[in-house]
């Protein structure tokens, strides 16, 4: 079978699309940008042990955390910044229409603000980070697992202050 005739909420997010009066253009950067987050979210699920193979299968695994997570993702990877807006917005979008059809009970979009061009301060761990490249460096670690590293460490440090941000504000 092929993936459009599995995937129920593809196809019906598309025609749900089709009903906002969207231009033709916006139409299909929404269905790529669904169709990068299928991608990514499908990855993300099998990394926790489940094996899933379409956007309705994730449906029950959407989760505000994912999708912060998504977000850093993006930001991690230098995606310019309208480019993640416009990602966040699909996704805002399928929220909605998931809301909308019953298929979840919660906004897994609630909070997740769009990317900004106002860059914060380098803060004084990145010395320490950079210290950190160095040192992997040389012991001869591969690439690949120098960038798995900092990207794990920079998760956790935004993790951390979104943790920490949070406790502050309740």
């Amino acid at each position: 079978m092929l993936e459009n005739e599995l995937d129920s909420i593809k196809k019906n997010f598309s025609k749900y699309l089709e009903s906002l009066g969207l231009s033709a253009k916006t139409h299909k950067n929404y269905r790529s940008d669904l169709q990068h987050f299928t991608g990514w979210v499908i990855l993300k699920v099998r990394s926790f042990g489940s094996y899933v193979e379409t956007l309705t299968e994730v449906v029950p695994f959407l989760s505000n955390d994912l999708t912060v997570e998504y977000k850093n993702y993006l930001l991690e990877n230098s995606v310019p910044d309208k480019t993640i807006n416009r990602r966040l917005s699909t996704l805002r979008h399928l929220s909605r229409y998931l809301l909308s059809t019953g298929m979840i009970d919660s906004d897994f979009m609630n909070g997740i603000e769009n990317a900004t061009k106002v860059k914060k301060a380098k803060s004084t761990i990145d010395p320490i980070i950079s210290e950190f490249r160095s040192f992997l460096e040389e012991e001869k670690v591969s690439p690949n697992t120098i960038k798995n590293y900092l990207s794990d460490i920079h998760q956790f440090l935004v993790w951390l202050e979104t943790n920490n941000h949070a406790q502050h504000t309740n």
